[in-house]
Order: C-alpha cells, then structure tokens, then sequence
C-alpha cells in the first residue's frame, strides 16, 4: 500500500512540475523523446528534462539525492508502464502472442475452434463361434441373434485405464460392414465342419462415455454450462427434462443441422435398415444401411466451448425462450420469442418436425437459439483421447460390459490420438481456416478444411491437395500422427471419414481423390522423407565444447521440428548456419550434412521409391537422393507429394566441435 502511494504522489509531482514549466505563458517548446521506452533512457530523457526546464529549481543529480530517487522512481514506473503496453499489444495479435490462453482466443475470433485433446480410431475384429448344421454347412439360427449396441467397452491389455468404445452395431445376422466369410473351426469324425467362426469389424474410438446432469431455473441469456472435466474428445447428446434435444453448432446463427439416424431410432427398423434391393431383383440379399443422414431445423441448439483458463468443457445455449413457456409470464419481452422447430416436443400443440422456421425473432433481431428455463438439462459426452491412447496391434482385447460369447482384438494399431494442437498448430491452421471460410473452391480452402476434421474422426497432421488437369479433380495427400508425434500414414478409417466429411464443403463439380493405393501390401496417403544431420563447427576456446555441442544440437532440433514443416517445403541450409553461427560459442561452420545414409552404418530409410521395405530401422520413410537435390545449400522437395522429417532427433544427429 504505501509503495503505491509514493508512486502515485511521485506521478504527481511529475506532472505538477511539468504544468509549472508551462505556466506563468512559459510556452517552451517540449523536446519530448516518445521512444524512450526502457528505464535508462527514460532516466536520461528526465534528467535532461530537468536541466532544460528547471535550471534555477533543481541541480543535484547525484545519484544519492532525494531528486534522483523521485526521476528514478518515475523511471520505473514508466518502464514497467512500457513493458505491459507493449506485451498487451503483442499478446493482442495472433502472429505474435505467445500466451496459449490468448492464441486460443484470437483463433476463435478468425471461427477457428481448436481441440484440447484428439482421440485415437481404431477398426476392431469381433468374432464368435456358432454351429453348424447336421451337414456341416452353417447354421445361423445358431449364432447370435440380437445386435450388439454401440459404445462396447474394450480395454487395453498393457493399459487397463485406456478404453475404446465402438462407435456401431455388431450384428453376426446381417452387417454392412466389410466382412470375411465364416471359417471352419473345428471338425466331426466324418470331416465335415462342426463349429464355425464368424467375424465382423467395428469401427471404435478411445475415451469413456460419461453424464452430468444440471438443474436451471430462471431463463438467463446465453446460459453456460460447465462440465467441469478435462479432454472432452465430443458432446454426445445433450437433453431437458421434457426430453427435447439440443443439437451442436458452430455458432449460435446456425440453424440448419445435420443429424444422423440409426435404425435403432424406428421401432420398426424401415428405416434405412432394409432397402429392398433383394425384393427389386438388384442383389441377391438386402443390403443393411445402418445410418442414414438428414438436415433438419432448430432452435434447441448450443455451441461447445474450452475455457482457456482451466481447460474445461463449456455449453453455451441461446438468447430466447420457446414461446409456450413464457406467455402470460413475467419472462415475456425479456427474452426473444421464438418458435420451436426441428422436433416433436411433448405436449406442445404445433410442434411438429417439417414447420416452417423464421430466422427473425419478434423484436427483428437474429434468431440465435433458445436458452434452457426451469429444467433439468442432461449432458452425455466422450472423455478421454491423448496421445497415450494410441494402441499397439492385438492390445485390445479385454471386454468390459458384455456378456455374449465374443472375442474382440485390433488387426491394426490404433492411431491419431494427440495431445492437442500446439501453439504454432493453432496459429497457421486457424490463419488459413480464416482464409477459407465455410466452403470449398481453392485447393487452400481444402487443406483448411482437412486440418480441421472434428477430433472424432481421425487426426490428420498434414495435408497437400493437388487440382489435376481437368480442373474439377483433386488429389488429397495427408499424414497424422503417432503416440510419439511423429508422422505416420493416415489410416484408412480416418481417410475415409474425411472424405464424409468434405461432402458438406466441397463444390458440386469437384471430384475428390485421397492419393492413396495399394503397393506391395502398403497403402499410403501421403510420404515422409526422414533423414540424418552430420555437423563440425568451430568453438571459441573460451567457451566449453560440451555446452557449445548441445547447443548446435538443440538449434538443429527446433530448426526441423515437425510442427513447422509441411508437404513440398523445401530445406535451407543457408538459414539453418546462420541461425548455428548465432550460437553462443560458435565461430565457424566446417562441415553440415543432410543424408539418408549415416557414418555409423545405419540407413535412415525403410521403403524404397516403389514403397518395397528395405532394411531401415524404427520405421523411417522413403528413400530419397540428397545429393541430387541439394543446390546451392537447399534441399529442394520431392516431385511426390511428401515431408521432411527428422525422425529420431536424439539418435539421427551427429556433431563434433573443433
């Protein structure tokens, strides 16, 4: 407290002192230097000041006496007061802030939303075993009969806390899933089959499916609801007390959604279960469509939002009220007056699913929701996701909440789980989402898009598209993510969620092809290029070679970290010695290599230009000539759409200091 007043009376006196050099019709020009901004050069500006406008008043400037300790005081505070205009400017623009919190927020403004946390997909095997007739063919009033709902839980063998969840049905009777005829598992005496094993395959997803139930009273505006947790991967369902659902959107504008359906919803399972194409004569059985997707319209809807504080979960719902609930009421003309649309609501004459839906409220302003009043809203949502829910092959295993006679295991590891984007992620993605906007037309506006696939379907970490000849065509390359943040081939479960996805933004004549095909067993969407780096440089004798060495390192590390590279970007020698040779230490560059083909023997490469394996270790990528791409200190990039990567930083770099 009483540092404050002496600033404050000292601040006084500053100012005092300069109205009295301008009173008494003093009109001296001031020399005023508005660029001194630190405390010495502010000190020097108020000593000078003092001198030229206070000869006669003041002449001790020792720096012990009480009128340096006033200049240096006022010194202080303007250099305190400097440094937090500035950070406060800084932090303001996106290119430039450094405090995750306001990366977050900038990023939100430009309509980017980014997620804390990206949950790993994996596509499981479950089979079961089922007899067979008495003449040894199939019997499948033997097998299991009832589908097994979504959201069977499959824990990890190595990891019990790390769970998936399927995200369909299984269903042995029919499935419209891509599965493999039943095999023989064991035989009679005669050597005709005796049981059988069939398989289907189920697309799954980690995290928990958990609920939070909040009772709201009196409407409030633009009502938040906080879930209180951490790495909510995605909001699930979301209903009151009278059972009306709230749907998610990207802003509180929106009011057109689109929503799924699964046969599970129509008691009678018509709808887009049985298409009867058997009974039409076009297949030999009906084919089973389990989902169907539709848009509707409403006013029961919220936006999903992170709290850059504390990282929590958040609802956000509307400005209205359903009209029903406020007529007669003290409510009404507080709240926007809204009809209800997009669903039946319970005893609510006139409700009905297809009415007509007018974007202007009664007091002709935007229609931007209605907030729950005088209910219990309950909240269904998936939690979990990270990096550490990447699995290995056949690591899943254990089930947790089903008591049918079934095996379950992943043929493939799953993948695409992160810890969320980083700060220099955020910043170019929402940089180019901003650019695009809410369609499609320029190649950019579909890489924007790509990198923005919700965290539920997959994570893509790069992407490249190519517009072909014919204009219309596009080539899709992409790369995500490993456990350990190194790229890896995007799989096809992710890509072909991603091609869903793009359905919705892109231009009714683009034809989108995802580069990726088959060769010698390999699918790949997009190609990484790893490689070593081999130095020597020059140390002032004065510094300790040791630290100088680490040093070099750490500046090779953060020159080639894989958040800053992308497909086709080439790498500058030129700029990766000049940012060595400013180095604390360093005096001189002798030798800086990039190569494939390291001086202890090992072969940073693992699959040849036709994708074929090679004897390359920890899954490094293609083979690539260095040599002949290097000019004039620049490695120029592939012709093939593909990423420099400095695989394994730790192993692959190798220095000495001279």
């Amino acid at each position: 407290m009483y540092e404050t007043h002496l600033l404050n009376y000292n601040l006084l006196v500053w100012c005092w002192s300069k109205e009295m050099a301008y009173s008494d019709n003093k009109q001296i020009p001031s020399n005023i230097n508005y660029t001194s901004k630190d405390f010495s050069t502010i000190k020097a500006d108020l000593i000078e000041y003092t001198k030229s406008y206070f000869p006669d008043t003041y002449k001790d400037f020792n720096e012990t006496s009480p009128g340096m300790m006033l200049i240096e005081l006022a010194s202080y505070v303007g250099d305190v007061l400097s440094y937090y205009i500035d950070y406060n400017y800084k932090e303001s623009i996106l290119t430039t802030a450094t405090e995750r919190k306001n990366v977050l927020r900038l990023a939100e403004f430009l309509g980017y939303k980014t997620t804390p946390t990206t949950p790993s997909v994996v596509k499981l095997e479950v089979t079961t075993d089922f007899n067979a007739d008495s003449n040894g063919n199939p019997d499948y009033s033997n097998i299991i009969q009832n589908p097994i709902d979504s959201g069977l839980k499959i824990a990890s063998t190595n990891n019990s806390e790390l769970i998936f969840e399927t995200l369909g049905e299984i269903d042995f009777t029919i499935s419209g899933s891509p599965d493999v005829p039943p095999v023989v598992v064991t035989t009679r005496n005669d050597g005709t089959a005796e049981t059988y094993r069939a398989t289907r395959f189920v697309n799954a997803i980690s995290g928990e499916t958990k609920t939070k139930s909040f009772t709201v009273t009196s409407p409030t505006k633009f009502l938040e609801l906080d879930l209180g947790v951490q790495n909510v991967v995605e909001i699930l369902d979301v209903t009151d007390s009278s059972n009306g659902k709230y749907f998610e959107v990207d802003y509180l504008a929106q009011d057109r959604i689109l929503k799924e359906l699964h046969y599970n919803d129509d008691p009678d399972r018509t709808t887009a279960y049985d298409q009867g194409l058997a009974a039409a004569g076009q297949m030999s059985v009906d084919v089973s469509i389990p989902y169907t997707l539709t848009y509707i319209k409403t006013n029961k809807k919220f936006v999903k939002k992170v709290d850059p504080e504390t990282n929590n979960t958040k609802l956000q719902f509307g400005n209205g009220l359903y009209k029903f609930n406020i007529s007669g009421s003290s409510s009404a003309g507080l709240f926007s007056v809204i009809e209800q649309q997009g669903m039946n609501v319970a005893g609510v004459p006139g409700s009905v699913i297809n009415a007509s839906l007018n974007n202007l409220t009664t007091n002709n302003s935007l229609n931007l929701g209605e907030t729950p009043a005088n209910t219990i809203v309950t909240v269904t949502y998936r939690q979990g996701g990270g990096a550490n829910s990447n699995a290995q092959v056949n690591d899943l295993t254990n089930i947790l909440n089903s008591s049918e006679a079934i095996s379950v295991t992943n043929p493939e590891p799953a993948s695409g789980g992160t810890d969320g984007e980083t700060i220099t992620e955020i910043k170019e993605n929402a940089k180019t989402f901003f650019a695009s906007q809410m369609r499609c037309v320029t190649r950019e506006d579909y890489q924007a898009r790509i990198l923005n696939l919700p965290a539920k379907f997959g994570n893509i970490a790069k992407a490249q598209v190519v517009r072909l000849n014919d204009i219309s065509g596009l080539k899709i390359y992409t790369l995500s993510y490993d456990q350990q943040r190194r790229l890896t081939q995007t799989p096809l479960i992710v890509l072909n969620n991603l091609r869903l996805y793009l359905e919705q933004f892109r231009m009714i004549n683009d034809a989108l092809d995802f580069g990726f095909g088959t060769q010698n067993g390999n699918t790949f969407s997009g190609y990484k290029i790893n490689f070593g780096v081999n130095f020597e440089v020059n140390y002032d004798r004065r510094f300790n070679p040791t630290d100088v060495k680490l040093e070099v390192i750490e500046c090779i590390k953060d020159y080639f970290l894989i958040d800053k590279m992308q497909f086709g970007q080439a790498i500058d020698l030129n700029e990766l010695k000049y940012q060595i040779l400013g180095k604390v230490g360093v005096i001189g560059i002798q030798t800086l290599e990039i190569k494939q083909a390291m001086d202890d023997g090992r072969i940073l490469n693992s699959k040849n230009a036709v994708g074929e394996d090679t004897n390359g270790e920890l899954n490094y990528g293609f083979v690539y000539d260095f040599a002949s791409a290097l000019k004039n200190d620049i490695v120029r990039p592939s012709s093939t759409p593909s990423v420099f990567e400095l695989r394994n930083p730790n192993s692959d770099i190798y220095g000495r200091v001279l």
